[in-house]
């Protein structure tokens, strides 16, 4: 985001392209920017869209997205307390199969994670299918 000092007006670019069918393609700052204006109390969505040249209906997706952003980087922790067990109460015992597996599918494939892989490996895998 910009600080363009005294005023609340975008001075920077907004359109990052515009695509053959003529659909622009915004900056992530300009985008940004319009969420954390239209997050202010007591503005319209509508008319700070309107103002910048965007549909109100985009502007309103993407404070969703910043919504979602937002909550999942902070998330919430709940209070936990760890009881003793009684002595009368014996202790469930893990089941023991070889056979578990965890299948993921990723970038067009299956990745099946057994019970004894190495995290960092499959961090390595897993980055290999991304790129």
């Amino acid at each position: 985001m910009q600080d363009c000092g005294h005023s609340s007006e975008w001075c920077g670019p907004s359109v990052e392209r515009v695509m053959r069918n003529g659909k622009r393609v915004f900056s992530m700052a300009f985008k940004a920017w319009l969420v954390e204006q239209a997050s202010k109390p007591g503005v319209s969505v509508a008319g700070l869209a309107l103002r910048n040249g965007v549909n109100a209906n985009q502007l309103r997706h993407w404070m969703r997205l910043e919504h979602l952003r937002s909550a999942g980087a902070a998330p919430r922790m709940l209070p936990v307390t760890i009881a003793q067990t009684p002595e009368a109460v014996a202790p469930i015992a893990p089941m023991q199969s070889r056979a578990a597996a965890i299948e993921i599918e990723f970038a067009g494939a299956v990745v099946r994670v057994r019970d004894s892989v190495d995290a960092q490996q499959l961090r390595v895998v897993l980055q290999a299918l991304r790129t």
